[in-house]
């Protein structure tokens, strides 16, 4: 191929075959602009057009989901310093018997879904060479958010939240309630992300987020409640780049070599996690700390330090690779690293 687009590029990388160069980007939560539709595409095509990515993933506001089934927020108080969870102001479920009234939604008139998808569609329009990656998270990922619980045995409740529920609260006292929620989210994020594919999004990062820590669900738990509803939710985005986010520390990145997925991004940098040259049936999307990459790592040299992290990641993958951070960035992430990152990968 004499001249490689973006989309060639992730056609190839996704293929498991080496194209020009691995396909390249880094994304923020715009947290700012986040409140409204208009305001997002505005923020997130300014911020892909500055740096020229392959590929835009879209970060829209982090409990959207939740409030789809009514949850509310406050936009002018996010309690916890970078962290883009505004603070709670309602949950639909507050006890163990809540999850019975947890039912799939009908879409179609339902603003907070509504809005986003607007979103994909507007950025699409303003960036039609660049492939666009929606962001749905898993629903079990969402489940906690309705019920404003943590992620780990030793964490707060989400922001804002006075929840003392854990999910082994929910699992202990009602198992059926749970897999009935779960399974209604499932259905409804399976048609958004149908609706989403629709709106011109071509791929999808799907969010697990920190599920996978033993303080949370054991394997058998996660195998439990959150596989099989993961995988209605991917089935339902077939025929997009399906690519999921398994955070942090202990993020498993093999237990999902059976998803019906294209690509699998975790933390690598992690002493917890397996390395990039792992074994793994799926496309590595991902190369450097997002940390690090956010500027919070104290190193003689950041962009020595990205370069390095990057170039270790394109040889461990033999350049088969979607480079990415291993989560969001910071909005304020510096320019020199954002530079040398992007060297890492043109040069």
């Amino acid at each position: 191929m004499t001249e490689w687009t973006k989309r060639d590029r992730l056609a190839a990388v996704f293929a498991g075959e080496k194209a020009d160069r691995p396909p390249l980007s880094a994304y923020t939560h715009e947290v700012a602009a986040e409140r409204t539709g208009e305001a997002l595409t505005r923020a997130s095509l300014d911020y892909a057009k500055k740096w020229d990515w392959d590929w835009i993933k879209l970060n829209p506001r982090t409990v959207h989901y939740a409030e789809a089934w009514g949850n509310t927020y406050d936009y002018d108080n996010y309690p916890v310093p970078g962290l883009p969870i505004p603070a709670q102001t309602h949950a639909v479920i507050n006890d163990v018997e809540d999850t019975w009234k947890i039912d799939a939604l009908d879409l179609t008139a339902n603003e907070p879904i509504q809005e986003q998808l607007g979103v994909i569609r507007d950025v699409t329009a303003g960036a039609p060479d660049t492939p666009v990656f929606a962001t749905l998270y898993s629903p079990l990922n969402v489940f906690t958010k309705l019920a404003g619980i943590p992620f780990t045995s030793n964490a707060p409740a989400a922001p804002g939240s006075t929840s003392t529920l854990t999910i082994q609260d929910f699992i202990r006292g009602d198992r059926a309630g749970l897999h009935h929620a779960l399974h209604a989210i499932a259905e409804t994020l399976a048609f958004y992300a149908e609706e989403q594919r629709r709106a011109g999004a071509e791929g999808l990062v799907f969010v697990i987020a920190a599920l996978t820590k033993p303080d949370f669900l054991t394997e058998a738990e996660f195998n439990e409640f959150s596989r099989p509803y993961d995988n209605i939710v991917l089935d339902g985005a077939k025929g997009s780049y399906r690519v999921v986010h398994t955070c942090g520390e202990q993020s498993h990145p093999e237990w999902f070599q059976d998803y019906p997925l294209e690509g699998i991004n975790w933390d690598h940098t992690d002493d917890t996690n397996a390395d990039f040259d792992a074994p793994l049936a799926k496309t590595k999307v991902g190369g450097v700390n997002h940390a690090l990459l956010s500027g919070f790592l104290d190193v003689d040299s950041i962009a020595d330090e990205v370069r390095r992290e990057v170039t270790e990641a394109r040889r461990a993958a033999d350049d088969v690779l979607v480079v990415a951070p291993s989560c969001s960035i910071a909005s304020t992430a510096p320019d020199e690293a954002l530079n040398a990152y992007k060297e890492a990968v043109l040069d």
